[in-house]
């Protein structure tokens, strides 16, 4: 049977492919849970505007994304963080975190554009690259003790 993937299926294809797959796995498994619909007339032109509109709503997404890291770029962010006498952080700084706390200022940045080769522990100047797609920026992160 011949279906259109509305989700990305592991060992069987991208969204909005259109896979050749049996009838029994497409009838009991795809189809019930929303995975995936029958390749018909209507289901493909169905199909092709939402993959039009989801289309446009991913460059609209990536733009406004874009504009937050230029917004970002080459900025001191300061907070302030509880340490103990070594200077060492007593929770970790991770991406989803440092992205929450870029968020709280309204910029916002997703936590896997945050390149961090390990999670930061100490108080501190810290450097921190922001990747999206070809284009890399960074932004300052100053951690003062509280």
């Amino acid at each position: 049977m011949k279906v259109i993937l509305l989700k990305d299926v592991k060992g069987v294809g991208k969204r909005y492919e259109e896979k050749q797959v049996g009838d029994g796995y497409a009838a009991n498994f795809l189809i019930p849970r929303k995975l995936a619909v029958p390749a018909t007339g209507a289901a493909a032109g169905m199909i092709k505007n939402m993959k039009e509109s989801d289309s446009k709503h991913r460059d609209a997404e990536h733009k406004k994304l874009e504009e937050h890291v230029h917004k970002l770029a080459n900025t001191t962010v300061s907070i302030s963080a509880a340490v103990n006498e070594q200077n060492h952080l007593f929770a970790s700084l991770t991406r989803e975190k440092i992205s929450n706390l870029l968020s709280e200022r309204g910029i916002e940045v997703p936590a896997d554009c945050i390149v961090l080769e390990q999670a930061i522990k100490e108080a501190g100047t810290h450097t921190i690259p922001v990747k999206i797609g070809d284009k890399e920026t960074h932004f300052t992160l100053s951690i003062e003790p509280k």
